[in-house]
């Protein structure tokens, strides 16, 4: 088939699927980035935790959990999502999905740790890698299922998590 054998019709409709795969590969990277800097420092805070303060695997994954939380939420709602809709609303679907996960992912670790399978460190880091598929469907279906705007244009992030707080009053 040549470009002349094209309608416009299948054109336009061709050009709008790749902009929509380009959109959707554009958001899964964002949030793939953001969720490696989460996971890293969610890995970081595990070893340290258990290596430097003694505590119980349990315990510094969840004081982890809780840093990695704050970050992959400002980083999504901001950076990924573009602010979509209301802060206090995306706020709470995001701390359901991540309560999910982070029960998941708990598992995971329990499981691991308890089976002797792998050492501390080795179970927390597995169970902390896991879950990453699951939480990108659910928050992009559902967590964030406001407008998505992807620009290339710089924007003031604090502005822009602050107007949305604004608005949302």
């Amino acid at each position: 088939m040549s470009c002349n054998d094209l309608s416009l019709g299948f054109v336009i409709k061709n050009r709008f699927s790749n902009l929509s795969c380009w959109r959707e590969l554009v958001i899964a990277t964002r949030f793939g980035l953001v969720g490696i800097s989460a996971t890293s420092i969610h890995i970081v805070i595990v070893w340290l935790v258990m290596t430097l303060a003694g505590l119980n695997p349990i315990l510094a994954n969840t004081i982890a959990f809780t840093c990695a939380f704050c970050i992959s939420f400002m980083g999504n709602y901001i950076w990924t999502f573009r602010s979509p809709g209301s802060p206090r609303r995306a706020m709470f679907r995001f701390f359901i999905i991540s309560a999910i996960a982070f029960f998941l992912n708990t598992s995971i670790l329990v499981v691991l740790v308890q089976g002797g399978w792998f050492s501390h460190a080795v179970s927390a880091i597995i169970s902390a890698s896991l879950v990453p598929i699951i939480s990108f469907i659910a928050i992009r279906f559902w967590g964030f299922n406001g407008h998505v705007v992807i620009t290339t244009s710089p924007r003031n992030l604090r502005d822009v998590y602050f107007d949305r707080l604004k608005d949302d009053n």
